[in-house]
């Protein structure tokens, strides 16, 4: 009888125990140790990434728009005079929209309006949480709601992401219909197995019920589980032109995640693989091949739209 007893209060402290480290966890997926906003611009500065007297010279706008989910969302839009095109630019994790700032100049040289965004969490955007793209590409629906008002029915408008902004946005697409085309840099393909790679690799855990108990629990508090967080997923069904781009040297989210999104994506697809690139450097590395195989596929996808507009 002892030994029974023993053995059920052994099981309930690992319970506990296990119940403890998947809080602790699910704390640091939603919570991430984020930069503040005015960090993120002067270490921008400080690695040559953002030319200060360069942005303060930009014609912008800031703007706070409501979210569907009961908080503002921040953005800062680099207008073109008398364009009809826009493009909505996410950054990653952890960072807020200067960290796509790299990226006006060579829309701007193309034509388009660029309406940076922070996520959800970040910058100076309200949100309680990281979602990992749940609430963020509702976010993004917000967000084509004011370019559609700003620019007109009629406007082109496109979206990139970095890594989360690349999640977020080809969740987004499967939903959002006006959206022209989407340019997805370093997306994983399904935030479980990312996890589950990142429990291997940075823990040497391979105990992967750890990462169902944790999705439960975030369900419980925030609404949502991994197993919602999958932009791999029904991809053969979605119409909307997608250029992935991947650096080789990327160690945090595999190149493989893009190829397979590729594979499966049934619409107009390209597929540009950076050498050298790690995590979210693949413009950095490379910006003048970048901005030409950006332009060839914006440039593919317009010619499309407008033969299909004169067919029609």
């Amino acid at each position: 009888m002892m030994m029974w007893i023993s053995l059920l209060w052994t099981l309930v402290a690992v319970l506990v125990c296990c119940i403890v480290l998947c809080t602790l966890l699910a704390n640091a997926i939603i919570f991430p140790r984020k930069f503040s906003y005015e960090d993120t611009f002067r270490k921008g500065v400080m690695s040559g990434e953002i030319n200060e007297n360069t942005f303060h010279q930009y014609r912008k706008e800031e703007v706070f728009i409501d979210s569907y989910h009961g908080y503002e969302i921040h953005g800062m839009l680099f207008s073109v005079a008398e364009s009809k095109k826009a493009i909505l630019i996410a950054h990653g994790i952890t960072w807020s929209l200067f960290g796509s700032l790299k990226y006006v100049p060579m829309f701007q040289r193309m034509g388009y309006s660029v309406l940076l965004c922070d996520h959800r969490y970040h910058g100076l955007s309200g949100g309680d949480h990281t979602s990992f793209g749940y609430f963020e590409k509702d976010d993004f629906k917000a967000w084509i709601d004011f370019l559609e008002e700003k620019f007109g029915k009629g406007a082109v408008i496109g979206v990139l992401g970095e890594s989360l902004g690349a999640a977020s946005a080809l969740q987004c697409i499967k939903e959002e219909t006006r959206i022209a085309y989407c340019i997805a840099d370093c997306a994983f393909h399904d935030f479980t197995s990312l996890l589950r790679l990142r429990l291997v690799q940075d823990f040497r855990v391979r105990f992967y019920p750890l990462i169902t108990i944790t999705s439960l629990i975030i369900k419980f508090r925030c609404g949502w589980s991994f197993s919602q967080i999958s932009p791999i997923k029904g991809l053969e069904n979605i119409s909307t032109p997608i250029l992935f781009i991947h650096g080789s040297d990327d160690s945090f989210i595999p190149v493989e995640m893009s190829r397979k999104m590729y594979k499966l994506a049934a619409g107009l697809k390209r597929l540009y693989l950076v050498p050298k690139a790690e995590h979210a450097k693949a413009f950095l590395t490379d910006p003048k091949r970048y901005e030409k195989m950006v332009g060839d596929f914006i440039k593919e996808v317009e010619n499309k739209q407008l033969s299909l507009k004169e067919l029609s």
